[in-house]
C-alpha cells in the first residue's frame, strides 16, 4: 500500500446549475461572483501564450474553473474561521491565473486546522479510492480493509483533510456554488496517493434541471 501524502494541487464532483442560475455562456457561480466562459477562456489563453508552454503542461479548462471556484470558497471559509491570509509573494508579470492560484494555496495554507476523527465509512471511502487508482491492491490478503484501515488513519493526515473538507463544503453550501454542468466531474483532491485523490471535497449544488450547452 502506498503512503499518502498531502495534495498541493487542487476537489469534488460538482454539479448542475440551479434552474434560476442557468446561463450556458456561465462556467460557475459562487456568491455573487459570476465566473464566465469567456473569462476562463482568457485565463486559459494567457497560460497557454506563456514562452514554451506544451500541450502536455497547459491546463484544461475545468482546472481554470476549479481554481476560481476554490479561491473563493477557501476566501469564505477563512472569513469564517476569523482568519487573515497573508498575501502570496508571486513575481511580477505572472498570468493572472497563476496569481489566482497562489492565493487560493495560501488560503489553505493559513486555513486553522480541524481536525474530523474518521469513521470506518470515511476510511473505507479513502481505501476504495486508492484502490480506484492503483495505490491498494485489493487481491492481496494483507491489503484487505480490515487490515489497513488504521494504517490510513494513522499521522492524522485523513482527519485533516476531513476538517478541511467539512470546511470547504460549509463555505460552499454558505455561497450557493453552482457549476456548469460541461465540469460536473471536476474533483478537486484534499489529501492524495502517488497514484490519485484520497479525499475529495463536493463544493456545488445538485440540481434536477441541468443547462443544455452547445
Amino acid at each position: 500500500m502506498r503512503r499518502l501524502t498531502a495534495a498541493a494541487g487542487l476537489v469534488a464532483a460538482m454539479l448542475a446549475l440551479a434552474a434560476c442560475r442557468s446561463n450556458p455562456n456561465v462556467a460557475a457561480y459562487v456568491g455573487d461572483t459570476t465566473i464566465t466562459e469567456d473569462q476562463i477562456t482568457k485565463l486559459h489563453d494567457q497560460i497557454k501564450a506563456l514562452p514554451n508552454m506544451t500541450a502536455e503542461q497547459l491546463p484544461e479548462r475545468s482546472q481554470v474553473v476549479q481554481i476560481l471556484v476554490l479561491d473563493k470558497v477557501c476566501q469564505r471559509a477563512a472569513q469564517t474561521a476569523g482568519v487573515t491570509v497573508p498575501p502570496p509573494q508571486v513575481p511580477a508579470g505572472q498570468p493572472e491565473l497563476v496569481e489566482i492560484q497562489a492565493r487560493m494555496e495560501a488560503c489553505k495554507q493559513a486555513l486553522p486546522a480541524k481536525a474530523v476523527q474518521p469513521t470506518d465509512a470515511d476510511l473505507r471511502e479513502v481505501y476504495d479510492n486508492g484502490v480506484a487508482v492503483g495505490a491498494i491492491n485489493a487481491a492481496d490478503p494483507a491489503n484487505a480493509f480490515d487490515q489497513v484501515k488504521d494504517q490510513l488513519a494513522a499521522g492524522g493526515q485523513v482527519a485533516a483533510a476531513l476538517g478541511q473538507r467539512q470546511q470547504l463544503e460549509q463555505a460552499a453550501e454558505s455561497l450557493g456554488v453552482s457549476i456548469n454542468p460541461r465540469y460536473r466531474t471536476l474533483a478537486i483532491p484534499l489529501l492524495s496517493f502517488n497514484q490519485g485523490p484520497a479525499v475529495t471535497a463536493d463544493l456545488g449544488q445538485q440540481s434536477s434541471t441541468a443547462v443544455t450547452n452547445s
